[in-house]
């Protein structure tokens, strides 16, 4: 026994003289647990509990002869194994059984309570089987017999993988249980309902949305079959999850499901689980009631805006064609009468001066009415009266005339009597088209479509201009298009606009205007007939 204090050594070359044969062996053949490269590369620090400084030597020299470069220290009391341990870390400490002051067991009862992560080897010269499956139950590693040094290097790297094995296993199982934690913490907090169901259709989770959702709890549902309060609703659901069980993501099926005496909208998405095929699947069960509700509010708001845009409309259509009856007739038989009166005067009149003054007098009443009825016709273009096909055809012409762009009219039908409302729609759209093909496009050609059948009427209109921007229809301003398109909805059609902005030379790809409106029914002429209508120019 020595009583020195610790005694601490690093590698050296081995003292092989005067050791056993056994002991002298090649690195790399007194161990196969690591390779020599990784016994190299790792410097073990190992704490030795031994009175003998002779076996403390001997069982360095094997584990240094095995090739494992160690960092060693030796202590033989209860009170400088506890200094050693709080002054740094060991990976591995190795025992003598018996000290006369101290023992292993009591050593490896140190070890514990100062919370020793690494391999405990116990070694003695004489230990009994009791005592060794004692000492083995207590926690430790392994023991080795003195008269056996052999096993010193295999014990101890079989020991150091094991606890590199329990300490990967320990941080799995934290690792698994935090995820765990946090995926019970998710499935708790939000709102959202959600569950997981095995192929078998066994429920193994629900979160307590789910319960609130559905009136059950986990106690009904856990570890069971699944089953909704209604079984309809139940099949309805497995059916639309049953994509996810083989495989296949499921994203926002509606769903509903009468629960606690109401009806709920749902969304249903659904992600399989690991696996192929995949053992189960989580669900998510998004309630949209409120937002379905709020939807069709919102529908109907939008349905009574627009019935009131219609009768606002229709209101104004019919001031307009009641102002413009009052101005064609009054103010028109008015200017009549004032330039019949001003003709009287002038030949009645002996002075040359007067009668040139009334003459340029008579012109401009004469102007005027010219005036008034252009107004009138814009107002409620009497072509109105004639049909559909007569307003755009005049309007085309009446636009070319006065803005020198080229208009071309097709058209399916001679004649095509609609709803009254229809057609001052249809018309008010396109002259707001070519207006816009006016201020933006442009152009110099514009190619008018107008067909119709039995259900739908569409106008098609196109120019070759330099086109649309993609923002057009999101400015605030765009009150003429808008405009449009709250006529277009009005009638339950639809409207389409596009054509991507040119730069260059012409010719241009221009944009193109696109409404389509069910007719309720129109009344349309036989083929190859002809309803006879005036020309606008001769409507005062």
């Amino acid at each position: 026994m020595f009583n020195r204090g610790p005694v601490s050594v690093q590698n050296a070359s081995p003292a092989s003289a005067g050791l056993p044969r056994f002991m002298t062996t090649a690195p790399g053949q007194a161990s196969a647990g690591l390779g020599a490269d990784a016994r190299e590369a790792a410097q073990l620090a190992i704490l030795f509990i031994e009175d003998s400084l002779a076996d403390f030597t001997l069982m360095r020299a094997v584990l240094v002869d095995a090739g494992l470069n160690v960092t060693a220290q030796c202590v033989d009391t209860e009170a400088t194994m506890r200094q050693a341990l709080a002054e740094r870390t060991w990976d591995a400490i190795i025992s003598d059984h018996s000290l006369p002051t101290f023992s292993g067991l009591r050593a490896l009862k140190v070890a514990k309570e100062v919370g020793f992560r690494g391999p405990f080897l116990i070694v003695s010269g004489a230990i009994g089987e009791e005592t060794a499956v004692e000492a083995m139950r207590a926690g430790a590693d392994d023991y080795v017999m003195k008269n056996n040094m052999r096993r010193l290097p295999p014990a101890l790297e079989r020991g150091l993988r094991e606890v590199q094995t329990r300490d990967q296993r320990q941080r799995a199982e934290t690792a698994l249980a935090s995820a765990h934690d946090q995926l019970n913490a998710v499935f708790s907090a939000t709102p959202v309902a959600l569950f997981a169901i095995s192929r078998e259709r066994t429920v193994t989770m629900w979160s307590p949305a789910c319960e609130d959702l559905t009136g059950l709890g986990s106690a009904d549902t856990l570890s069971r079959s699944f089953a909704l309060p209604s079984q309809p609703d139940t099949w309805k659901l497995l059916t639309l999850i049953a994509p996810a069980l083989d495989g296949t993501e499921v994203r926002g099926l509606p769903f509903s499901i009468e629960t606690k005496g109401e009806n709920r909208e749902l969304l249903v998405s659904a992600s399989p689980l690991s696996g192929s095929p995949p053992s189960g699947c989580v669900v998510a069960l998004s309630d949209v009631t409120h937002l379905a509700h709020a939807q069709a509010e919102l529908s109907r708001s939008e349905s009574q805006l627009r019935e009131l845009s219609r009768h606002t409309e229709r209101l104004r259509e019919n001031e307009r064609a009641e102002l413009a009856r009052e101005i064609h007739d009054d103010l028109g038989a008015l200017v009549t009468r004032i330039r019949a009166d001003l003709a009287l005067a002038r030949r009645r009149s002996r002075e040359k001066e007067t009668a040139q003054l009334l003459d340029e007098a008579e012109q401009m009443v004469a102007s005027l009415g010219e005036a008034i009825s252009r107004i009138a016709r814009a107002m409620r273009p009497p072509v109105l009266d004639f049909g559909i096909v007569a307003a755009i055809e005049w309007q085309a012409r009446d636009f070319a005339q006065h803005t020198g762009i080229t208009v071309n009219v097709h058209t399916n039908q001679d004649d095509l009597a609609l709803e009254l409302e229809q057609s001052i729609a249809v018309f008010r759209i396109f002259q707001e088209a070519l207006t816009n093909v006016f201020k933006h496009a442009q152009a110099t050609r514009v190619d008018v479509d107008l067909f119709a059948d039995d259900s739908t009427l569409s106008l098609e209109v196109r120019d070759n201009g330099i086109g649309l921007s993609s923002d057009a229809l999101r400015k605030r301003t765009s009150f003429g298009l808008r405009g449009m398109m709250e006529r277009v909805h009005g009638l339950g059609g639809w409207m389409d606009i596009g054509g991507s902005p040119q730069t260059g030379t012409p010719p241009f790809r221009g944009t193109t205007l696109m409404i389509s409106i069910p007719l309720n029914p129109p009344t349309l002429s036989l083929p190859g007939g002809k309803s006879p209508h005036h020309e606008p120019e001769d409507q005062e």
